[in-house]
C-alpha cells in the first residue's frame, strides 16, 4: 500500500543502529524530498546534511506506538489550513522529525514554539497560507499552554492538527536505548537491549536515563554491558530489583 504524499522515499529495510540488521516492524524516517512513497514497514527518509541534528543524528525511529501520528503527520496534503502542531516530551524526536517534515514538504518548521513571540508564530502561520506550504509547529505542550495572547493567533493554532507522540512502546524503548549507546560507541546485543527494555519506565527521559547510566558505569568499571551491568544500572536508577514492569 502507497501512502499519498508528495515527499519521496528511500528505502531501505534495516534497523538505525545495524545496517545489517533485519527490520521487525520499525523502521527509520529520514527525509529525502522528491521520492515516490513507499511502504511503512520498509520506509526510511534521508535528512540533507543540513537538516540533521547538532549531533548529526538524521533519523528518528518508527514502531507502532508512534506509526500513526507520523503517517497522519506526513500526510501533509491534507492537513487542516496546511498547519500541524506536534507535540510530545524532550527526547521524543520532535526536532527531527521536524526537519524531515521541512525538507520533504518544502515548508517551515518551527522547533520550541511554546518560546516563540506571537508575531513570529502569526508570521509562520500567515507565510504558509500566502506561500501554499505546510507549516508544523513543535512544542511539549498544546498551545493552550504557550501563554498565547492574540485570540486570533490561539484560534488558529487551535484549527490546526493536533499530533501527539505517544509513550514508548516495548520495540522503541529497545531500539532507541541500542540506538543511543552505538552513539556513544557502545553495542548493546539485542537480548540485553530486550531485558532492559522489560523493566524500565516507558518514557523517553527514562530511556535516555537508562542508556547514559550504563555509559557512565562502563566506563566507570572498565566492565563490557552484560545483563549484570544493566541489572545494576536498573537498580540504580529504580531502586528496584530489576524485575519486568510489565
Amino acid at each position: 500500500m502507497r501512502r499519498s504524499i508528495s515527499m519521496r522515499c528511500g528505502v531501505r529495510s534495516r534497523r538505525a543502529v545495524s545496517a545489517s540488521s533485519k527490520g521487525q516492524g520499525c523502521c527509520a524516517y529520514r527525509a529525502r524530498p522528491r521520492r515516490p512513497a513507499a511502504d511503512d514497514m520498509t520506509r526510511q527518509f534521508a535528512l540533507p546534511f543540513a537538516a540533521a541534528g547538532p549531533d548529526g543524528d538524521s533519523e528518528f525511529l518508527v514502531t507502532a506506538a508512534n506509526r500513526a501520528a507520523i503517517d497522519r503527520l506526513f500526510d501533509w496534503t491534507r492537513l487542516p489550513f496546511g498547519a500541524a502542531v506536534l507535540i510530545g516530551p524532550t527526547g521524543s524526536g520532535k526536532t527531527v522529525i521536524g526537519r524531515a517534515f521541512a525538507a520533504g514538504s518544502g515548508g517551515d518548521f518551527i522547533d520550541n514554539a511554546d518560546g516563540e513571540s506571537d508575531e513570529a508564530l502569526f508570521h509562520a502561520w500567515n507565510r504558509a497560507q500566502t506561500q501554499g506550504l505546510p507549516v508544523l509547529f513543535a512544542a511539549s505542550t498544546p498551545p493552550g499552554e504557550w501563554g498565547i495572547k492574540l485570540p486570533d493567533l490561539l484560534s488558529r493554532l487551535g484549527a490546526s492538527l493536533l499530533i501527539e507522540i505517544p509513550p514508548p512502546d516495548e520495540e522503541m524503548t529497545q531500539l532507541l536505548l541500542q540506538k543511543l549507546l552505538a552513539r556513544a560507541g557502545l553495542a548493546l546485543p539485542d537480548g540485553l537491549a530486550h531485558y532492559a527494555a522489560l523493566r524500565t519506565e516507558r518514557s523517553y527521559p527514562a530511556i535516555r536515563d537508562l542508556a547514559r547510566t550504563i555509559d557512565e558505569m562502563a566506563l566507570a568499571m572498565q566492565r563490557p554491558i552484560g545483563q549484570r551491568l544493566v541489572r545494576e544500572a536498573l537498580v540504580k536508577l529504580a531502586g528496584t530489583d530489576g524485575s519486568p514492569t510489565d
